[in-house]
């Protein structure tokens, strides 16, 4: 019987089925366990899904350790390195969340073009007279729009995929070539071109020291007046001091965001701004999707309880140490 531990109380009737025969440890529905509590736990840990930070010193702790599983796509809060020497795997789960995260991505668009969140607020807060009337608070349209796309991997071609369907051209960047995404009809283009004629700018590229702040200053302000940018991917990839003095001066025209640099306390500015939506790092977030990343982590824990390789291993140089 394996010792496995689940570090946040997230949907557990998968891992419950799944891991049926091992010993189980997950704290309660939402709440997460200390890093004191973890330090206590981890030397008796085989398996780990971190669905919060993992530290070198966790890493460190865990002396029986053979599996990190990352509970979702994005594993930058895992010491990968750390994990690496001490010989432990490190696994995601990126397919449990593309479909989720575009459709949330593509919602930030559609609300942003027909300013859906904007109108629910007025006739919430307006005598509904004011509110109706054709030509008041005109929206725009998806048809015809250009739709950047920064990151064509798996969320982003979901989103490009989504936004052909309506009738937007698509653009995109992308670390090589997608001849596939080219026969579509997509067209790959520098960041700087795209930042320069997208109409909507979705982001879809993993946290790196590569990709930090990639969304700068200079590339905010090649933006056209009335674009928006949508980040469904990390906070860290967006500086959001110049993205929040541009939404001010109205230097573009809004955004749709999920995630951001400090979670969970977002810059409180974004707050003030009525130009803006935010969600609470909700990209996975539906019953369904929980689900199946509780699934497909239990499923890389059993392979490598039973002397397997996990799927979507991240440092296989850990074999070698």
């Amino acid at each position: 019987m394996a010792t496995i531990i689940v570090t946040y109380g997230v949907p557990r009737r998968m891992f419950d089925e799944k891991l049926a025969g091992h010993q189980l440890l997950i704290p309660q529905p939402m709440k997460a366990f200390t890093k004191e509590e973890m330090l206590r736990l981890l030397p008796e840990a085989d398996a780990v899904v971190a669905c919060t930070a993992f530290d070198a010193e966790m890493i460190q702790a865990a002396k029986k350790l053979k599996l990190i599983v990352c509970y979702g796509a994005g594993y930058d809060a895992i010491d990968v390195e750390a994990a690496t020497r001490a010989g432990i795997m490190v696994a995601n789960t990126p397919d449990c969340v593309t479909m989720p995260t575009a459709e949330l991505a593509m919602a930030l668009i559609m609300s942003l073009a027909r300013r859906i969140v904007d109108l629910n607020d007025k006739l919430h807060t307006q005598p509904s007279q004011q509110v109706f009337g054709m030509g008041k608070y005109m929206g725009t349209s998806l048809a015809g729009r250009t739709l950047g796309i920064v990151g064509m991997g798996r969320i982003g071609s979901l989103v490009a995929d989504f936004g052909r369907f309506i009738g937007m051209q698509v653009l995109y960047t992308a670390r090589t070539p997608k001849p596939h995404r080219d026969a579509l009809g997509d067209r790959q283009v520098s960041l700087p071109e795209l930042m320069q004629q997208a109409d909507f700018v979705s982001l879809h590229c993993p946290a790196t020291p590569e990709t930090r702040q990639m969304i700068s200053r200079e590339m905010l302000s090649l933006m056209k007046p009335t674009a928006y940018l949508i980040n469904t991917a990390r906070g860290a990839v967006v500086d959001e001091e110049a993205l929040i003095q541009l939404l001010r001066d109205g230097s573009i025209a809004g955004a749709g965001l999920d995630v951001y640099q400090n979670e969970p306390n977002p810059n409180p500015d974004f707050l003030t701004l009525p130009n803006v939506i935010l969600t609470p790092h909700v990209g996975s977030n539906t019953l369904q999707a929980r689900d199946h990343m509780a699934e497909q982590a239990s499923l890389r824990i059993l392979d490598v309880l039973g002397g397997n390789l996990p799927q979507n291993l991240l440092n296989p140089e850990a074999l070698n140490t």
